[in-house]
């Protein structure tokens, strides 16, 4: 069974994608109407890292199946972006000691990558929410509108803020260890639409019914 309608005039991400180093998983849409313009003008950076002088492979926008991401969020990409805090200056003083032909002498390079950004499953991103390079999302996770993310969030936990903190869990911990057991955006799309009752409801006792039938 295929899904053809999104949420309002919303996007499916993986449908309008060029660049390699953003992976988005099945139904994955962003809504993008009110600032007019493409999921990827949301990826900021990637092309820091990635030009000619860079000496690291380039970090990737990971976002997996079921995610709601909202107008106007940016994910803030290229690592350091050249600006290493650690140095005594932080400008990229490496940009002087590049000659015409792309190579540099031994001056040190300031870019440092912070690994991979990687969005979980069944995630729901606020509008104008602003993700740092190299966090973790986990499954199920809520992010307020505004909200600056500078680290790792755990499964089906609520943040908002800047900088983000924790709010709440959305779930009480047996409840969240049942949802990532049962991983239901890996279901095959028909039994989804099938138990689309169920799944947006607080219906647990249904749930755990399925999790019996299923094994």
């Amino acid at each position: 069974m295929t899904i053809f309608k999104t949420y309002r005039d919303s996007i499916f991400i993986k449908d309008h994608l060029s660049c390699k180093h953003i992976i988005a998983g099945d139904y994955s849409y962003y809504s993008g109407y009110y600032h007019g313009h493409s999921f990827e003008d949301c990826v900021m950076y990637l092309d820091v890292a990635d030009n000619k002088y860079s000496l690291k492979e380039t970090d990737r926008l990971i976002i997996g199946k079921f995610c709601s991401i909202a107008s106007g969020v940016k994910f803030i990409m290229g690592g350091n972006q050249g600006h290493n805090h650690n140095f005594i200056t932080s400008f990229p003083l490496d940009i002087l000691c590049r000659d015409f032909d792309g190579y540099q002498n031994s001056s040190p390079v300031a870019y440092e990558r912070k690994g991979d950004t990687e969005i979980g499953n069944d995630v729901w991103i606020g509008t104008e929410a602003l993700l740092m390079p190299g966090v973790k999302i986990a499954d199920g996770v809520v992010i307020g509108a505004r909200s600056v993310v500078t680290k790792n969030i755990g499964p089906y936990e609520v943040w908002a803020g800047n900088p983000a903190k924790l709010v709440r869990k959305r779930f009480s911990d047996d409840v969240i260890e049942l949802l990532l057991n049962i991983r239901w955006w890996n279901w095959d799309i028909g039994k989804i639409v099938e138990n689309i009752g169920t799944l947006v409801s607080n219906d647990l006792e249904k749930l755990k019914e399925l999790v019996v039938e299923a094994h």
